[in-house]
């Protein structure tokens, strides 16, 4: 039975996003704002794989009677783009800056937590649209093939 399957490779795809910017958030709360930022850049990094493997080889694919039209998910990426882009240049900005102390290091943290909710949220809810819709509209090879080649180029994930 190929359907239960379908699901299972957009939310492998998507707990790997996930625990990196988990890792990453971990090093903020840490108030390591330096690893922090690398760990984001690698997160970042995953996260255009992850979106050109969608735009370039599953998106072209959604059927006409989708629930959602590709147009939905290429806009939803764009934002995505957007807020970590955003996002990027908070955690960059802290990263170059000396805390004077404990308060103003945990002041920081707190910012940044504050300012990745509007993302963290986005993300959660198109990560939803995707493995409640996409993942059942898509021919299971078509995903096989898509995120198979996204294994090939995945780089270990944050320990």
């Amino acid at each position: 039975m190929e359907a239960p399957e379908a699901p299972s490779l957009f939310e492998r795809e998507h707990q790997r996003l996930e625990a990196q910017l988990h890792a990453h958030l971990l090093e903020v709360v840490a108030g390591d704002f330096g690893r922090a930022q690398q760990l984001l850049e690698l997160w970042r990094a995953g996260l255009a794989r992850h979106i050109e493997i969608e735009e370039e080889r599953l998106l072209p694919q959604v059927p006409a009677g989708a629930r959602w039209q590709a147009r939905v998910y290429r806009l939803e990426h764009q934002r995505i783009v957007e807020l970590a882009d955003e996002y990027a240049g908070r955690v960059a900005a802290l990263a170059r800056r000396t805390h004077a102390d404990g308060l103003a290091r945990r002041e920081a943290a707190l910012r940044l937590l504050d300012a990745a909710h509007a993302l963290r949220h986005l993300l959660e809810h198109h990560h939803q649209r995707e493995e409640m819709a996409l993942a059942h509209e898509l021919p299971i090879a078509l995903q096989q093939a898509a995120w198979g080649a996204a294994d090939d180029a995945a780089a270990p994930a944050p320990e």
